[in-house]
């Protein structure tokens, strides 16, 4: 099987949530954990399409494709730091991407983006490399331009690369500009006759962002806290969601 290898992104505020939660429950399974610290940006966990979050997410799109480039042949997991473990899951990453270029965690609260890049596999193939060349990094370079520079796009559109937009987006009503990494990866995939071609899965629920419901606790491979702000409660929620689902799984085991 193949060799899979770790990569994450953190600024300044993250660094509390890498240690206490994310690193003290990673599994040490994985051939390699590689992560980009970015001291130059900062953003509070939360702060979705700000300047600097965008920025952050630019860089992080930018380190994954140096990712796919450096361990070609090899099996890549993309995680966000807001992420506790339950278990080995290695095999199954590997598993799913045996028959998809791309696995992604669910994201049940965002039909038009089903795809959330927080936790998310990928082969370490020429497919995702031509994509992401093609296809994303194009795009994420629309995380760049600051508030005044769209102001002056907004003068003068025709000064605009049409892939700086999401289609779907302004159909609905919206201004098409993306939020951050999420919407320019579903947008490279939903909208582009390339992305349209990839082999894209899905991972189980049991990879989830529900701390109340859903999978049953005892189930769960990883949490992902998506809802909190800031980096005091993301810590606080993954601690106790961690704690919880721990004692439900020991329960569990106990009882077999």
């Amino acid at each position: 099987m193949k060799k899979l290898h770790v990569c994450a992104v953190m600024s300044d505020s993250y660094f509390e949530i890498y240690q206490k939660a994310f690193n003290k429950t990673l599994p040490r399974e994985f051939t390699s954990v590689n992560i980009l610290h970015i001291r130059d940006y900062n953003s509070e966990p939360g702060k979705v399409a700000e300047h600097n979050f965008k920025v952050i997410n630019y860089k992080k799109l930018e380190f994954i494709a140096q990712q796919l480039i450096l361990h070609q042949g090899d099996n890549l997991l993309v995680m966000d730091l807001d992420v506790v473990c339950f278990r080995n899951f290695k095999d199954e990453i590997n598993m799913l991407l045996e028959d998809n270029d791309m696995v992604f965690q669910q994201n049940p609260h965002y039909t038009h983006a089903p795809y959330c890049v927080g936790v998310w596999g990928l082969q370490c193939n020429q497919q995702n490399i031509y994509f992401f060349g093609r296809e994303i990094m194009p795009r994420a370079e629309a995380l760049l331009i600051t508030k005044s520079q769209w102001a002056h796009v907004a003068l003068a559109p025709h000064t605009a690369d049409p892939m700086w937009f999401s289609r779907a987006a302004q159909l609905r009503g919206q201004n098409g500009i993306y939020d951050g990494d999420q919407c320019v990866v579903n947008t490279a995939l939903l909208e582009s006759e390339f992305g349209k071609q990839m082999k894209v899965g899905m991972l189980p629920d049991t990879y989830s962002q529900d701390a109340e419901g859903g999978v049953s606790p005892q189930d769960c491979v990883l949490y992902h806290a998506t809802a909190c702000q800031g980096a005091v409660e993301k810590i606080t929620h993954l601690t106790n969601t961690y704690n919880k689902i721990l004692a439900a799984i020991q329960a569990a085991e106990s009882n077999k």
